[in-house]
Formats: C-alpha cells, sequence, structure tokens
C-alpha cells in the first residue's frame, strides 16, 4: 500500500505546465492532441486492442475486466522535431511525462486512475516585414495545455465478455502571445490571450476474447466516446513592454464580455474506434484499430482564424509483438518482447486548405524486471503537416521509457 501512497504524492507535487511540445501546429485550437496510451500499446502502432491479465490499457476500460494483478505504469518520452519550410529548417527537443496510472483488481471489477497529457502548447514564430514602414517584427508564443484526470471501471458480465466505463476531468490553462515590435521603436506591444479551460468527458468500451483450437486466441474491442464540451475562461490584456521583457506602462483589458468571449465552450468531437487481433497468449499477437473522430471539435473561439478548419479524421494502427520464449533460463534475450507497429492519421486539421496528416513507424522492447513487471523502451520515427502553402513540415524521432510495477493484493496469506 505504501507505494501507491508515494504514487499519489507524487502525481499531487507534479505541475503539469512541463512544455511538452514545441510544434507550430499547437497554435490552433486547444493544442497537439496527444495520442495518450501505455508504452507496450504506443510500440505496436498505437494499437490499443491488446490485453491480457498484468498490463493495463489505458485506452479501453473494458480490458481491465482481465486484470488480475495490481499495477502502476508510468510513461516518459522524449520528442526531437525537426521543423521545414519552403525556405528554412529549425529544430527543438521536447521531453516531460506522458502518463501516471494506478489499476486495481477486485473480485467484482477493476478499476484504474491516474493522469495524463491531453494536449499541449508550445511554439516560438516570427514574421519579419520589412515592406512596412516602420519595419516590425511580429513574434507568436504560446505555452500551456490541458491534462485529464481519469477513473475507469471494467468488469466481466459474461464469460470472456467485458464491459466498461471511463470519466476524465481535463484542466488546464491555454496561453498565446503576439508581440509587435516596430523599427525605432523603443517599446514593444503585446496582446496576451489566456483561456482557463475545464470539463468532464466520458466513453464506454467493450471486449470480447475467443479461443480456437488450444492456442490461438481472437481479440476485438470497442470504444465509443459521446460529443462533450469544456468550459473556456478567457481573458485578453494588450500591454507595452521594454526590450528587456518588463512592463512598459501602458496595459488595458479587452472587454470580452460584450464581445460574447468572456466564457466560451470548446467542442470534444463524438468518436468511435474498432479492434481485431490474434495472438498466442505469452507468444506473439498482430492486430488492428481503427477509429473516427467527428467534425467540429477542438475550435478555440478566442483564437479563431478564417483559414482554419477542424473537419473529420481517421487514424489507423497496425502492429503486434513476439517474445521468443518467456521462460527462457539459458538465453535472456528470449525472454525479451519485441513490439513493432505503424500508425497513420488522415485528416483532423486543415489550414490554408491543406490536410495535416501524421505518419508515425514503430519499434521497442518489453525488458523483464523482478516476478511479472518490465520496462519498456520504444522508438517512433514519423512525419507530420506539409511545406506546401507557406506551412511547415516536421520530421520527428522519439524515445519513450514505461515501466510496468505489477503487485498481488486481496489475497489472505497462507500462514500468520
Amino acid at each position: 500500500m505504501y507505494r501507491i501512497l508515494l504514487l499519489l504524492i507524487f502525481i499531487s507535487s507534479f505541475s503539469y505546465s512541463q512544455k511538452s511540445s514545441y510544434s507550430p501546429y499547437s497554435y490552433f485550437g486547444v493544442g497537439d492532441t496527444n495520442f495518450t496510451a501505455t508504452v507496450e500499446n504506443q510500440m505496436m502502432g498505437g494499437n490499443t486492442i491488446y490485453y491480457d491479465s498484468v498490463h493495463q490499457n489505458m485506452n479501453n476500460a473494458a480490458s481491465l475486466s482481465k486484470l488480475k494483478f495490481v499495477n502502476y505504469s508510468v510513461g516518459v518520452g522524449l520528442k526531437s522535431t525537426g521543423f521545414k519550410t519552403e525556405s528554412d529548417r529549425e529544430s527543438s527537443t521536447a521531453a516531460g511525462i506522458k502518463y501516471i496510472s494506478v489499476a486495481i483488481p477486485t473480485k467484482l471489477l477493476s478499476f484504474s486512475f491516474g493522469i495524463k497529457p491531453q494536449t499541449s502548447v508550445g511554439y516560438l514564430l516570427e514574421n519579419d516585414d520589412k515592406s512596412q514602414t516602420p519595419a516590425e517584427l511580429n513574434r507568436f508564443t504560446g505555452s500551456g495545455g490541458l491534462s485529464n484526470a481519469f477513473v475507469s471501471l471494467g468488469f466481466e458480465l459474461f464469460k470472456n465478455w467485458g464491459f466498461g466505463v471511463s470519466s476524465s476531468y481535463a484542466f488546464g490553462n491555454l496561453n498565446h502571445y503576439h508581440t509587435k515590435i516596430l523599427e525605432g521603436i523603443e517599446l514593444y506591444t503585446t496582446v496576451a490571450s489566456e483561456s482557463s479551460v475545464s470539463g468532464l468527458d466520458y466513453n464506454f468500451s467493450t471486449v470480447y476474447q475467443k479461443t480456437f483450437g488450444e492456442k490461438i486466441t481472437m481479440y476485438t474491442g470497442i470504444v465509443y466516446q459521446p460529443e462533450a464540451s469544456y468550459t473556456s475562461q478567457n481573458k485578453q490584456v494588450i500591454s507595452t513592454i521594454n526590450p528587456n521583457g518588463n512592463f512598459g506602462g501602458d496595459t488595458e483589458e479587452i472587454d470580452l464580455l460584450s464581445m460574447g468571449l468572456k466564457e466560451t465552450d470548446i467542442k470534444i468531437p463524438k468518436s468511435m474506434s474498432f479492434g481485431l487481433g490474434l495472438g498466442e497468449d505469452k507468444k506473439w499477437f498482430l492486430g488492428l484499430n481503427y477509429k473516427k473522430t467527428d467534425s467540429g471539435g477542438y475550435k478555440n473561439q478566442l483564437m479563431s482564424l478564417d483559414n482554419v478548419e477542424f473537419k473529420s479524421s481517421q487514424t489507423f494502427s497496425v502492429g503486434g509483438f513476439y517474445l521468443p520464449k518467456y521462460d527462457s533460463f539459458t538465453n535472456y534475450l528470449n525472454t525479451i518482447t519485441y513490439r513493432a507497429g505503424i500508425r497513420y492519421k488522415s485528416g483532423g486539421l486543415y489550414i490554408n486548405g491543406q490536410q495535416i496528416n501524421e505518419i508515425g513507424v514503430n519499434l521497442g522492447f518489453g525488458i523483464p524486471l523482478a516476478g511479472i513487471s518490465s520496462a519498456n523502451l520504444g522508438f517512433e520515427f514519423g512525419q507530420r503537416g506539409t511545406s506546401k502553402s507557406s506551412l511547415i513540415k516536421e520530421n520527428f524521432f522519439s524515445i519513450k521509457l514505461g515501466v510496468s510495477l505489477n503487485d498481488l493484493w486481496f489475497v489472505r496469506s497462507m500462514y500468520n
């Protein structure tokens, strides 16, 4: 029990203001939407259909119906991104904690709780316009993002058929700053647009397993998330600053109330995902996932732009694992789980009429620790966006590390 108390203290003391994105695309909507799954699932191309008795699957609450051991999961990641336009190249590196979660099985049901970042905002863009008199430099910066504190329940209503429900409380801040610097003018002008966002969302899920013969098991799963709405409390201030960043003497808060922008809603669109896989227990698995998300969501009315649309999106994931011999005593490499997969997201964000797609290729290893615990290391190579229409193409490489620790509770000791 002391370990879960330490984990809760760590969760409460950890600040999710960490900057885990430096993408210019995080300027739009509520920032970059993170795909948060355990490292085990991410390294199978984001394939979340696989579940067993010792690992968490944070994307399908119904999978908790198979859990037999208490599980503590923590994931961290580091991402290096190269940015390419038609004329320039830049790069950045960001790192942060990706998830912290605890899952606990009981006699009637299993439940889990934790926290994970949902979106992230982080960018620095500059536009130097020397055609104006005087010449002006426009600098755009952003920070913040949304996090999810979640609780999930899963239970087996019929043999091998599980059901689940998960509820999340989203919270965080979205901060955008636009600074205008005029040549020969000592003071700069800054417009600060700040939003405090909160809201609830939930999803329902089901999983089903069927074994053919003595070895091959089929895995199926469905997750449905209804449309939700977050509340955004907004503030916008114009101020002057001097070159060293200190207050320049003038400030004025914009009357957002009269514009109907003091409190706005952010729509989280409805989504549905399906998964199908085949595997042999403790040996191999191959599966695929498909997710469809409706259009019209994620729009931040305070930062509304005419050339930006949020349309429907589709995400495809294919991947699996291979475990040579989990109980080998002579060859340690045979006890390592080898994972691989690919994911592709089509649509969602459209800018200047261009569809911002993303593709990622994953490789990973599950390294056994004491008992049935494991450390999971993964790598991803990917690409996002396009350099057409004055946009930016991103080429990224990320390293992900997850730890999955297991324990057994609620079992009466055989000896006093």
